[in-house]
């Protein structure tokens, strides 16, 4: 039995799995029975539950510390195309490309389908360890209560979203125990969806509302909301996607950020950020892998010297496909907050001389570029400036780690969702005031019309590169012509059955589940 197969059946068919505990400082403890300690027994007090639901949190976070999958929500899209480090990670590769080696034997698709699987089985314990509380009973502690169980219902929700989004048939397993000789079944979106809505209800009733808790990093009422918005998109539920999108963007603990704050290290507590991963220098082992990857070689330029301000440590692996360049007016003011689009001879280095006839401060363009050890313009393509990390937050310049915080829901992509459902609601009239404060905050016209061409572009615009582009392609039913349409990586091999993810083999060989169509392995 394979390692993967192993996990499986530890994480989500026996109550003795591993488990996590977090404490204060976000140090993640082994929670496997060890003499007297269980997992009954630490699930059992109101504390145990308050530190074993930062192991919930872990398993969402985890991905983004992996060098393989850290940008998988990312690429296969049509804003994204092969960067010049692309092929450096062979399993980050196959995903991106959709080559031939992106199956079920990939061990990046097990990855991900078993973090969530860990992630939704953690969960469980929690909102089952609650049946065994053993508590006084005052306000104050029902309180504590309420919020855990709360986080685990939404994350629970959280995973199983992810898990049907990109595989469309998943086990759902709504307990910590199962019989592991029960035969295992695959169900579909008309089966996961009603839970997904179900917990996240659940989720709202339990949780704290956004001003309470003053952190983008725990989960509130908000964050609930917002993704249930998200749930009753994928659902055609308009009404409800607009009710519940529209509750976001009132709350008044968010609002629409300037444009050059949303993503700057010095601002990663702006109320444009619904729930963000959270990373930090004083525990190594919650660095993230991101920031670096989306930055184009420019330290190759004779003359450009590897520093923060023109980006820090580079090792590009995807950057932003031409067709995304083309959405934007040249007036949008998120060109340039939102980008990196031009680098500039700084060295004083005779052993890194600048170019004849050009002086510090000058822009690196085709002409002076050189050979750029042999990348020429590709060493200073434009690219996405929403991961950049400067060293304020104790990043070196040669790290190939980060800890600035991944934003996973923004208050812009609210206003959008509220427009988008309005709209198909038939109400465009009410969905116009939100895409065009999207609008109005970037400084171009407003728009005085929707369409599903506006809100794609709209989205991109404001929304590109971080996590939710390939869910709304697919959801709108367009996401294999737009890929070939304008990523001319992945559109060269993009088919019609990747609309949804091969389903682990490891896991398909043990249960004898059907594979996903389309794949053989």
């Amino acid at each position: 039995m394979n390692r993967t197969m192993k996990r499986i059946i530890s994480y989500m068919f026996t109550i003795g799995a591993l488990f996590a505990l977090a404490g204060c400082g976000d140090s993640i403890v082994d929670l496997a029975p060890k003499d007297k300690f269980t997992t009954d027994v630490a699930l059992s007090s109101l504390s145990g539950l308050e530190g074993s639901i930062y192991g919930v949190y872990q398993r969402g976070r985890d991905i983004l510390q992996s060098n393989d999958i850290c940008m998988y929500r990312q690429c296969q899209t049509d804003l994204v195309k092969a960067g010049t480090n692309l092929s450096d990670q062979a399993t980050f590769r196959a995903i991106a490309m959709f080559d031939y080696q992106f199956n079920g034997s990939l061990k990046g698709v097990s990855d991900l389908w078993d973090t969530y699987y860990v992630g939704i089985n953690r969960a469980n314990l929690v909102i089952e360890g609650v049946d065994n509380l053993q508590m006084e009973d005052t306000e104050a502690n029902r309180a504590r209560r309420d919020r855990v169980l709360g986080e685990a219902y939404f994350f629970r929700a959280y995973y199983n979203h992810c898990l049907v989004t990109k595989w469309d048939n998943i086990v759902l397993v709504e307990t910590a125990s199962v019989d592991p000789n029960e035969k295992v079944k695959l169900v579909g979106a008309d089966v996961v969806y009603p839970v997904i809505i179900s917990d996240l209800k659940k989720a709202i009733d339990l949780l704290p509302e956004a001003s309470a808790i003053n952190s983008s990093g725990r989960v509130s009422k908000g964050v609930a909301r917002f993704l249930l918005a998200k749930a009753y998109l994928d659902r055609s539920m308009w009404p409800e996607a607009a009710e519940m999108a529209k509750a976001v963007v009132d709350d008044p603990q968010y609002k629409l950020a300037p444009v050059d704050e949303i993503f700057s290290c010095a601002h990663q507590d702006n109320k444009d950020i619904v729930f963000a991963w959270q990373f930090t220098k004083n525990d190594l082992n919650t660095v993230q892998r991101v920031s670096q990857q989306w930055y184009p070689l420019y330290d190759r330029v004779d003359g450009v010297l590897r520093s923060f301000e023109q980006g820090g440590r580079p090792w590009s692996r995807i950057v932003p496909s031409d067709y995304y360049w083309t959405l934007f007016d040249p007036a949008d003011k998120r060109l340039n907050a939102y980008h990196k689009r031009f680098w500039f001879f700084d060295s004083t280095d005779a052993t890194d001389k600048i170019p004849d006839g050009y002086q510090v401060g000058d822009t690196v363009t085709s002409v002076n570029i050189g050979s750029a050890g042999g990348f020429g313009m590709n060493a200073v393509i434009p690219t996405t400036n929403k991961f950049f990390e400067d060293g304020s937050l104790g990043r070196n310049i040669g790290d190939a780690q980060g800890y600035r915080n991944i934003s996973e829901f923004r208050v812009s992509e609210a206003y959008l969702m509220a427009a988008e459902a309005y709209w198909r609601a038939g109400q465009t009239e009410k969905g116009l005031p939100y895409i065009n404060a999207i609008r109005q905050r970037a400084g171009v016209a407003d728009f005085t019309t929707i369409d599903q061409n506006i809100i794609l572009d709209e989205s991109a615009r404001e929304l590109g590169h971080e996590a939710s582009r390939w869910e709304m392609l697919k959801r709108m039913g367009v996401l294999v012509e737009r890929v070939r349409a304008h990523n001319p990586d992945g559109g060269a091999n993009i088919q019609d059955y990747h609309v949804r993810w091969p389903i682990p083999r490891s896991f398909v060989d043990m249960t004898k589940v059907d594979q996903n169509e389309g794949y053989t392995e």
